[in-house]
């Protein structure tokens, strides 16, 4: 045991321990190169190892998981995702709160239609955008953009760009010519945002990996500092190098936590703001904390849906697809996906757009034994079969995500009992999407699909044909390419000729129905969030509208009031 005497010894010692660091510190100055700096004696801060920001900041919490920062991959997706990017990256356009596209004047000064055979675009970067390591925003990032969302898989509405024939840069990089194939009234949701090319282009897996665990460039108000994996928090500071209006905050620090551990710390004041996807005991303690002036319902940019591989195996049959959605209660699986929580999941019938009245249609048995019969199968004892094969679907889904595991599992309990066999894959969600669904090797894929706000680019995307380039100075051509946007692989000529139309601003009254005829998916959820502020801040982000399905409540975190 220690002795007081010997504590009292020790005391005593200190001192003489702190004067033999500084005189080792003076002797390492003495002995430091001429030309290099001296080193810097550590803080109080340092040694304890954690520093606090300086500058005022906000806390927002927000549930979820990250899967990476790249916001045009559909692997991505996520509230923290769509958050940090848009306060990181740069965009030629925005969306406001009404929905409206508007052009962001801090990165190009100008855009136009130039010309209308060919259908051209000029845009004019804004001669000071840069990104935060001082490499000028310019032509090449628009041509890297366009040229990836082509061949990477499972990519966010590439149709737009798809139609893109050329992309000519002139007055060093920052006037950006782009011609069309045809004309696009959405032209203005393109190259929003755009990635730092000079960083990614020759990286191994620039795409994939490059953004896989940060953004390691800004050129927006804030830059990522930090991202701490074990406290799940992210760091964003102020971008010194941004050349528009300085934001408000300093800080910004995304908590990453559960629904229920963030509402408490929204309670005891830990985070200023939180953005949720609770279940419906979450969401009834979140009602009951926090009064209506200060959250806000905010619909989220996409479906969750059970995808089928149109192009090979049994589902390449749309009777055998037309079985399935017969069988399957989508009401039961929604309600699955939503956690419980009504509130914040809405049906919709329409694959052209967000909105659409809601589906009623119950399960059919009657008519789901019919599709299979008229595509060959019949009942062998428990499963149904064919040429002495079983009708046996595999099931991929995201393996972190405990709702989708919930629902990939009620969808083989549903489908089991009209003789369907499922195998559930379970998969980390980059390699579901880039692999499985966008090579074709599963027969379902169970996921939420992320759109942007134009309703033509993104039915145009989600079941065009897939459309081959060469390089952004190329003329388009119809060759194969691997599934970018289009995970069901759904490719008719019908259909493409009235996408076609759609992208040139109108969508014609029969796409909703030969898509519901083709089958290529089943919509089952339009999930929201729930946005609530602390009193300090009231609805800080201003007022709600359509438009916050795409920019966010967090896309106006620059203005608010620092703390």
């Amino acid at each position: 045991m220690t002795s007081m005497r010997d504590r009292g010894r020790r005391a005593r010692r200190r001192p003489r321990s702190l004067v033999v660091l500084a005189l080792l510190a003076l002797a390492t100055t003495a002995c430091t190169p001429p030309g290099l700096p001296a080193p810097i004696a550590p803080t109080a801060a340092s040694a304890a190892g954690s520093a606090q920001p300086s500058e005022p900041a906000v806390t927002i919490g927000v549930d979820g998981t990250v899967e990476g920062f790249n916001p045009h991959t559909i692997a991505d997706y996520s509230l923290v995702d769509s958050a940090v990017s848009q306060l990181v990256l740069p965009s030629v356009s925005t969306v406001a709160s009404d929905g409206s596209v508007q052009l962001n004047s801090d990165v190009v000064s100008k855009a136009e239609v130039t010309s209308t055979d060919p259908f051209t675009v000029t845009y004019t970067v804004d001669r000071n955008a840069a990104w935060s390591d001082g490499t000028p925003i310019t032509g090449e990032d628009f041509s890297y953009l366009r040229d990836q969302m082509l061949i990477q898989p499972g990519t966010v509405d590439p149709a737009g760009y798809r139609l893109i024939s050329g992309i000519v840069s002139r007055d060093a990089g920052k006037t950006v010519q782009v011609t069309f194939t045809h004309s696009v009234s959405d032209w203005k949701t393109l190259f929003s945002p755009l990635l730092p090319s000079h960083i990614l282009k020759d990286s191994p897996g620039g795409w994939t990996e490059g953004l896989a665990t940060s953004l390691p460039v800004s050129g927006n108000r804030y830059k990522m500092q930090s991202y701490d994996t074990v406290t799940g928090e992210i760091t964003l500071v102020r971008n010194d190098k941004y050349w528009g209006a300085a934001p408000k905050p300093g800080t910004v620090i995304i908590r990453i936590g559960t629904s229920s551990a963030l509402i408490a710390a929204l309670g005891r004041g830990d985070v200023q703001a939180v953005l949720l996807q609770p279940g419906e005991a979450d969401q009834r303690t979140l009602l009951a904390r926090v009064p209506a002036t200060r959250r806000a319902v905010v619909p989220l940019p996409g479906t969750q849906q059970l995808v089928f591989n149109t192009v090979r195996g049994p589902a390449a049959d749309p009777n055998v697809r037309r079985a399935v959605a017969a069988t399957l209660d989508v009401a039961a699986l929604r309600s699955v996906l939503d956690g419980g929580n009504s509130a914040l999941g809405q049906s919709s019938s329409s694959l052209v757009s967000l909105g659409g009245s809601a589906s009623t249609q119950a399960p059919d048995r009657s008519a789901a034994l019919s599709y299979l019969a008229a595509a060959g199968y019949h009942r062998e004892s428990v499963y149904m079969s064919k040429a002495g094969q079983i009708l046996r679907l595999t099931l991929t889904y995201a393996a972190n995500d405990a709702r989708m595991a919930a629902a990939a599992a009620l969808v083989q309990t549903q489908l089991a009992a009209i003789g369907i066999e499922v195998d559930l894959i379970r998969d980390d969600q980059r390699a579901m999407v880039n692999s499985r669904l966008a090579l074709g090797t599963a027969d379902l894929g169970l996921l939420m699909v992320p759109r942007g706000p134009s309703d033509g680019l993104a039915v145009g995307s989600a079941f065009g044909c897939p459309v081959g380039t060469g390089s952004s100075g190329g003329v388009a051509g119809r060759n194969p390419v691997p599934r970018a946007g289009n995970l069901s692989g759904l490719c008719t000529t019908g259909i493409q000729a009235l996408l076609d139309q759609a992208s040139a601003g109108t969508v014609p009254a029969g796409l909703q129905s030969a898509l519901a005829t083709a089958l290529p998916v089943i919509q089952i959820s339009r999930p929201s969030a729930i946005f609530a502020t602390s009193s300090r801040y009231g609805l800080a982000a201003g007022k709600s509208g359509p438009g916050w399905a795409f920019s966010g409540p967090l896309s106006t975190l620059p203005t608010w009031p620092a703390s």
